[in-house]
């Protein structure tokens, strides 16, 4: 069969097909080339780990964004001639100092303590020579002589603050007169259940009171408080006793909601009164017995469900100032996180005793107690009180000052050592709508890559444009030849 003109492809053919479609494939070289260069430039971008590129992370009400450093290879500064390396960060979720409640100002003259206290900020009276108190991360504080009661140093001695577990003090405080230790109590589910930190009560099973004093000041012991709490009346009768309490001390800040310090609406305190109920406190030889204790053995128990006993185990006491520094005799750790870190601490040398308190820590570092009570120590004798821890029953509430409105929950803190950024809107961005840092850095990378696919589309586009006219021009002149 002859072949038709559409079958017929000589070497004449072949060359004119060549050449026509030369620049077809020098285009699609093109594009191949321009196709692995932005996604080998993709995954380069994707293979790069940046924290500080996501979103905002979502704190808690107690926390606040603060920008860390990400580990890792420094992106240049931004208009920097040398190009000196700034240090990539990442905003993560920090806890912040609590916010102390606003309260009334008082009348000077009436302050618990003495005028001085009324003040916030850091209160002392320092003669030529003597240095200062240490700088420490607590938003008040109160560091006093235990037997005299002198008050050496204070910050904002009478702020407002959520106790936490120096609560459990008090509770101590207030109900171990009222119990004898080897009284045995029944435990029910509710105790079992407690939230918070627990010993390991178990439901239908009796426990000595003494040792459930041991679990409420060696491992601060929600469910010990609890049943303490039940033992003595129940555990509004215990509200209302400690209460009771806490007023015939003068500790006229505090307000008990809870037994066992969690935070409850309107539980507060002041690292003044905490210094009263901690002095009240160890004049008890039974308090002072239970606070000292390194560990205990604390009773096993049968689970009444499941039919598994359990042995006596080993609890420890977590007042770490009792491990590091010598002469420490007490007294009580505590943490929430509102409250933040909570400390009532005491110690002898050279047959002196100090009392400090602490609240509104986010650090609860034993070394910032040990600093205050060393310099307590250097210069008790140098240093002129500027207050004193009032005896049981001398102090009436204070008195509102005259035409002055309430204290706002802000005071000088010195608590923070990191930069701490502003928390953006979750519902927007940045004021300004400025973009900043890593996501100004991501913008820009993103424009980039943008202007690239569309230049590649631009020299494709002329590539298969030219090609095509080429293709025409040479079709049209073979037409003519035939």
């Amino acid at each position: 069969m002859s072949p038709t003109c559409g079958d017929r492809v000589g070497p004449r053919s072949v060359r004119r097909a060549s050449r026509r479609s030369a620049p077809v494939a020098a285009a699609m070289a093109v594009v191949a080339t321009l196709a692995a260069a932005l996604v080998a430039g993709a995954a380069a971008q994707a293979s790069v780990v940046r924290p500080s590129e996501g979103r905002t992370p979502a704190c808690e009400e107690w926390q606040t964004i603060t920008q860390v450093p990400v580990p890792g290879v420094a992106r240049p500064s931004s208009g920097s001639a040398t190009g000196t390396p700034k240090p990539r960060t990442t905003p993560v979720c920090r806890n912040a100092p609590p916010r102390p409640f606003p309260q009334p100002a008082w009348a000077p003259e009436s302050v618990v303590g003495g005028p001085r206290l009324a003040a916030t900020g850091v209160v002392v009276d320092l003669p030529p020579g003597v240095a200062p108190p240490p700088k420490v991360r607590d938003l008040a504080y109160v560091v006093a002589d235990l037997d005299s009661g002198q008050v050496l140093a204070a910050k904002s001695p009478h702020a407002w603050l959520r106790p936490a577990s120096t609560l459990k003090t008090l509770t101590a405080l207030t109900l171990i007169p009222r119990l004898e230790p080897a009284r045995r109590v029944l435990a029910g589910p509710e105790h079992e259940a407690a939230n918070g930190t627990r010993v390991g009560i178990l439901a239908g099973n009796r426990y000595p009171v003494g040792k459930l004093f041991d679990a409420l000041l060696l491992t601060s012991a929600n469910d010990a408080a609890y049943l303490l709490a039940d033992a003595a009346g129940g555990y509004d009768a215990t509200v209302a006793l400690m209460n009771e309490t806490a007023v015939g001390l003068g500790a006229h800040d505090t307000v008990v909601v809870d037994p066992s310090g969690l935070d409850e609406e309107g539980q507060r305190s002041s690292a003044y009164d905490l210094a009263l109920v901690g002095r009240a406190a160890m004049s008890i030889p039974e308090f002072r017995r239970y606070v000292v204790k390194p560990h205990v053995m604390f009773p096993g128990g049968k689970n009444k469900a499941t039919g598994t006993v359990y042995p006596a185990f080993q609890i420890q006491n977590i007042n770490d100032l009792l491990r590091h520094y010598a002469g420490a005799v007490g007294i009580k750790p505590g943490r929430t996180n509102r409250a933040q870190h909570t400390f009532i601490g005491a110690a002898t040398r050279d047959g002196r005793t100090l009392i400090v308190t602490q609240l509104g820590s986010t650090t609860g570092d034993w070394e910032d107690t040990a600093a205050l009570l060393d310099w307590g120590f250097a210069h008790a004798d140098a240093v002129a009180p500027v207050g004193v821890l009032v005896e049981p029953g001398q102090a009436p509430p204070p008195s509102r000052a005259a035409s002055t409105p309430a204290t706002p929950s802000t005071m000088p803190s010195g608590a923070a050592d990191a930069v701490v950024a502003p928390a953006p809107s979750a519902s927007g961005p940045a004021p300004g709508g400025a973009a900043s840092g890593p996501v100004a850095e991501r913008t820009a990378a993103g424009v980039a890559a943008w202007a690239v696919t569309a230049l590649a589309a631009a020299v494709v586009l002329g590539l298969l444009l030219i090609a095509r006219r080429h293709g025409w021009r040479r079709s049209s002149r073979s037409r003519e030849l035939r």
